[in-house]
């Protein structure tokens, strides 16, 4: 077989109902190929693990004479910028592939290459407090600023706020779905997901047309922490699905760090008890930074760890005024009177530090406004 009879054949099995991750686990495991699944015995595809249902859909349904799924996923990448991937191709992602569970196929509508680059997990509460919600908000802000892609669930609340929050700093940001690629959900999340999709991409492990189904999501989440260097937990009840992602995240030797709040609010309990159990502390983008730089490539080969060392540099290189000033700058703009507000610097001062930091390219200007460079 040629290669790309070889990916079809693949393609062909990872789509057959009632097969999930744990049987292609095995099949990596064992060097199994798709093509030798179909010239099996019934008897060895039993030892598979394959059911009589399975073997049946496999006999009618050989690479040579695709099912349904099959014949809409392979039209479907025929559109631009929408792939689908096999652990054997060069844009599936490296970080995927040494997780427990490894995807057998991804559908990825956007840029593959994004897939490859260095990547920090946010998740936390569908109903996070207006604090939480900020918090998601700039921190995705401030890290995909340092060149970092945004990875999270396209779910409500912090979902949806790290991802609008990556965008708004024109950085990469990932949605993981639930769902089929083409069936976004929640459906209010339609115009985010094509944002999405043309800074970053969309990925799903499930066929085309899948609806959101409560099993589904476990597995979505296995995907968001398997391809970031680490999860960081903003808000998440005792009960929040959030911590089985940070409990995934631990099996897969990811760094688990959280976001600490007020004792007595339950969307931080979750928070609270992942820090108890050993979990990073985090406050500040600069920590969660620290937190990665030891796993980040710094050989100059990838946006994520060059501007990390930019980022680093310049946080090491201030003091001072100019410090104060600068963590309070963020990437959209503040007044003056804000930023005399923030700073408790005087006019006259803060005006003196502005230039300062203005003419070391540490900052622009623009009619008034002033922020981040």
């Amino acid at each position: 077989m040629d290669r790309t009879t070889q990916k079809e054949a693949w393609i062909n099995l990872a789509l057959v109902p009632g097969l999930g991750p744990k049987f292609f686990q095995k099949l990596f495991e064992q060097n199994v190929t798709a093509q030798m699944v179909y010239q099996y015995t019934q008897e060895q595809q039993t030892e598979l693990g394959i059911n009589k249902s399975c073997r049946e859909f496999l006999l009618q349904h050989p690479p040579n004479k695709p099912a349904k799924a099959v014949e809409q996923a392979l039209n479907w990448q025929l559109q631009a910028n929408q792939y689908l991937l096999t652990s054997e191709d060069e844009a599936y992602p490296e970080k995927l592939k040494q997780i427990a569970s490894v995807p057998p196929l991804l559908f990825v509508k956007g840029n593959i290459d994004i897939l490859s680059l260095e990547q920090v997990a946010l998740v936390g509460s569908r109903y996070p407090t207006s604090s939480g919600g900020q918090q998601a908000y700039d921190f995705a802000n401030e890290l995909a600023t340092a060149g970092l892609v945004i990875t999270s669930g396209l779910a409500k609340g912090v979902d949806a706020l790290a991802h609008q929050g990556a965008l708004d700093a024109q950085g990469a940001t990932i949605a993981v779905l639930g769902t089929g690629i083409d069936k976004i959900y929640p459906k209010s999340h339609a115009r985010l997901a094509e944002d999405i999709a043309q800074n970053g991409a969309l990925v799903s492990e499930f066929p085309l047309g899948a609806p959101a189904m409560k099993g589904h999501f476990p597995r979505r989440n296995r995907i968001v922490s398997g391809m970031s260097l680490g999860v960081l937990v903003i808000e998440a009840t005792l009960k929040s699905g959030s911590l089985i992602t940070a409990r995934q995240a631990l099996e897969q030797n990811r760094e688990v760090m959280a976001v600490p709040g007020a004792i007595h609010n339950p969307q931080k309990a979750g928070c609270h008890y992942l820090i108890r159990q050993g979990a990073r502390l985090i406050e500040t983008s600069e920590q969660v930074l620290e937190e990665l730089n030891p796993m980040v490539s710094h050989d100059g080969g990838s946006k994520g760890s060059k501007s990390i060392e930019q980022f680093n540099s310049v946080q090491s290189n201030l003091q001072g005024d100019q410090l104060k000033v600068f963590n309070a700058l963020d990437y959209d703009g503040l007044d003056m009177d804000s930023l005399v507000s923030k700073t408790q610097l005087n006019v006259s001062e803060l005006s003196m530090v502005l230039m300062e930091m203005e003419l070391a390219g540490l900052l622009n200007q623009e009619q008034g406004m002033y922020m981040k460079s």
